[in-house]
């Protein structure tokens, strides 16, 4: 039906906006403009959680540890 909800990691090759012909149609992007974003807002999490699963050998032992010590990470 045409309806369908663009997700992308941003940022995009939009056709007529950033190139001559990209990834997606403008009137595409726009439509779910705000899902879109906020959908885009996770990816810096989903990288800390990938840096964080490759660091550790045992990454749910050390979620544990890091809980258990109860530091106070934030002033």
């Amino acid at each position: 039906d045409g309806n369908a909800l663009y997700m992308h990691c941003l940022p995009a090759d939009i056709s007529g906006l950033s190139c001559k012909e990209g990834e997606v149609e403008a009137s595409v992007f726009d439509r779910y403009l705000v899902p879109l974003y906020k959908e885009a807002s996770y990816k810096p999490y989903i990288i800390a959680a990938m840096i964080f699963l490759a660091k550790f050998e045992n990454p749910s032992a050390k979620l544990e540890e890091l809980l258990e010590a109860a530091v106070k990470r934030i002033k």
